[in-house]
């Protein structure tokens, strides 16, 4: 029946959906967690390099120097883990759950098409019962009067 096969594809269009939705929150919780972590690495990197690099430093370049070279260097390392979390990509599974859901949206639409066209030809039928009737009955009708008219008569 036309109906189930509308039924299924909408079935399939809600899973592709989902599958989609559920493969851009991996990535989006991938993405998080790096930044996360290129941020408490930052953290940690201000509290320790800068304490021990300020120190070495502060001897020969005075302490202003010394200060600036140090949050650079924890600038730096945090620009490059940003860059790493911008490189995560969803994968193949988005591409493939896609084509999966174009596929399902398409079949969809040619089934409801059809189911229209369908009920448009019902609902002209009760509209006028006697236009879808007479073929039905006619046909019968006129057969029988050619048989009756063929006998010849004894």
């Amino acid at each position: 029946m036309k109906l189930d096969a509308a039924a299924r594809n909408l079935r399939v269009l809600l899973r592709a959906d989902s599958i989609i939705a559920e493969v851009r929150m991996r990535a989006l919780a991938t993405r998080l967690a790096l930044y996360g972590l290129a941020a408490l690495v930052a953290g940690f990197g201000l509290l320790m390099l800068d304490a021990s690099l300020y120190l070495a430093l502060s001897e020969s370049w005075g302490p202003v120097k010394a200060a600036a070279a140090t949050g650079g260097l924890n600038l730096l390392l945090a620009l490059v883990l940003v860059g790493l979390a911008a490189l995560v990509k969803p994968g193949r599974d988005l591409d493939f759950a896609q084509e999966i859901h174009k596929s399902a949206l398409d079949a969809l639409t040619a089934e409801l098409k059809t189911a229209e066209q369908d009920v448009s030809a019902l609902a002209y039928a009760v509209r006028h019962p006697l236009d879808s009737a007479l073929p039905a009955v006619a046909l019968p009708l006129i057969t029988g009067l050619i048989k009756a008219l063929r006998k010849p008569k004894a």
